[in-house]
């Protein structure tokens, strides 16, 4: 891997929640996206659809997950938020009454035993879920506590998870960001450095700002100018920057720990028996309700990956 790529050279990555995307045609948004090669994570959407008050059938989800199963590089469980039963039941019917192979979920405030149960059943790759909404102080714990027990067995993804502290000390096998386009929403652009592992916040519209972090931006493939005024303020640029930062981020993180495989075992959800490819982390996926930003993303990353290996 060439490292002035900036992990630009990785497959693109999305987390489409069955909540927001079940009228979508996900073959024709894969086949829209400008990146030649891509992992679409399927989510339930559960803690969106219970918040936005949808009901959302097993039977339905099982039948997207079918359906798009080409396109989709794995789907979660339905999973039931304060039912750790009911979640391993979801499991257990989406497996044998549906012929799926998705990925168990665990959750903060779930009885440890059902990690171990899940563990002991096999299962090499887990979702913890519930991440959203704790405090650090006590997510870090519960985490710490997560990766112990599972030890060599299993490896996780964060659904949420971008806590960066989180992120350097523990080796997730996937994670998903929501908020990577929170920043200009309100109007500030963060920006990673991969000399240093850290994140710069600048304010759009900062021109001492952008001057002083010319390079740091123009590093993100994308023209200081853009952001620098309301006259030539690009929407689409400050996408791609967002998706470029944490694409350099991902890269970074991935160097920090090396690595990271699915232990071998009787489920995986990515492979589900068949002859996909379940290649080693760190992976990490924007998760969006919409196609217009992640077509913006994919765009952009597929456009400074190519800046990058122009001569």
């Amino acid at each position: 891997m060439s490292a002035h790529l900036g992990g630009l050279d990785q497959d693109f990555k999305a987390l489409c929640s069955y909540a927001f995307w079940r009228p979508k045609d996900m073959r024709d948004f894969v086949g829209k996206l400008a990146t030649p090669a891509n992992m679409i994570f399927g989510d339930s959407g559960a803690h969106t659809a219970r918040t936005m008050g949808l009901h959302l059938t097993l039977e339905d989800y099982a039948a997207w997950c079918q359906k798009w199963d080409q396109q989709l590089t794995l789907y979660a469980n339905l999973d039931v938020i304060g039912g750790p039963e009911a979640t391993w039941r979801n499991q257990k019917e989406l497996e044998h009454v549906h012929g799926l192979e998705p990925i168990p979920v665990f959750h903060t405030g779930d009885p440890w035993e059902y990690l171990e149960r899940y563990l002991d059943e096999g299962y090499t790759y887990i979702a913890l879920g519930k991440l959203l909404g704790n405090p650090v102080k006590e997510v870090l714990p519960w985490i710490a506590k997560a990766f112990r027990i599972a030890g060599d067995r299993a490896v996780f993804h964060g659904f949420g998870m971008t806590v960066w502290r989180a992120l350097r000390e523990f080796p997730f096998y996937s994670v998903d960001s929501s908020t990577w386009t929170s920043g200009y929403r309100f109007g500030v652009v963060k920006l990673f450095d991969t000399s240093n592992g850290t994140w710069t916040d600048i304010k759009m519209r900062d021109r001492a700002a952008l001057l002083r972090h010319r390079e740091l931006v123009r590093a993100h493939h994308i023209s200081p100018m853009s952001l620098a005024s309301r006259a030539t303020y690009v929407r689409t640029d400050a996408t791609v920057l967002a998706a470029v930062a944490w694409r350099r981020a991902e890269e970074y993180i991935r160097a920090r720990h090396g690595p990271i495989t699915i232990p071998p075992g009787p489920h995986n959800p990515v492979t589900r028996g068949g002859p996909r490819n379940a290649t080693p982390g760190l992976h990490l996926y924007l998760a969006e309700a919409t196609t217009t930003n992640l077509y913006r993303a994919a765009a952009g990353i597929q456009a400074a990956r190519q800046e990058a290996t122009t001569p």
